[in-house]
């Protein structure tokens, strides 16, 4: 599964205001509510802020990838944004996080949703990627570089 089948650009934030993970979250979820894709924005944020709860899904180098499964979707939703000031979002490096990509999955779908996890990983490992989507001017932008990175994955 390509981000592209996944992700809209109408579910991309260029610029992430919120201060707070809860915050940062709904921001993110809200376009997603916008698109119909989710219901309802405040248990999509109250299912991963309990995902939180495990272990910060801030991964470092200034990225992070809260996720979640939900019982009332059917396919894999994505949502990117990006903080120009970075947040701190408890990142095991203790560093400010800039680069935010959101990932729901249905309740049964562990390897699927594992694979889409790994896809967003790869591209984020990418010095040079990260440098670029801090750089670009808005969603536009940043969506297209998004899914161009994902397709030399394949």
């Amino acid at each position: 599964m390509k981000l592209a089948d996944i992700l809209k650009e109408s579910c991309v934030v260029a610029d992430i205001k919120g201060k707070t993970k809860k915050e940062i979250l709904l921001e993110l979820v809200e376009p997603l509510k916008k698109a119909n894709l989710i219901d309802n924005a405040a248990s999509v944020v109250k299912i991963i802020m309990e995902r939180e709860k495990l272990g910060s899904t801030g991964i470092g180098d200034g990225v992070a990838i809260p996720h979640g499964k939900m019982k009332n979707i059917d396919t894999i939703l994505c949502a990117v944004g990006r903080s120009k000031e970075g947040v701190d979002f408890d990142a095991v490096d203790r560093q400010m996080v800039h680069i935010f990509f959101l990932v729901l999955a249905p309740e049964d779908s562990a390897s699927l949703h594992l694979k889409v996890l790994s896809r967003i990983s790869k591209i984020l490992r990418d010095p040079s990627f990260r440098k670029t989507i801090l750089k670009l001017t808005n969603a536009h932008e940043i969506y297209a570089n998004v899914i161009e990175a994902d397709d030399k994955l394949s």
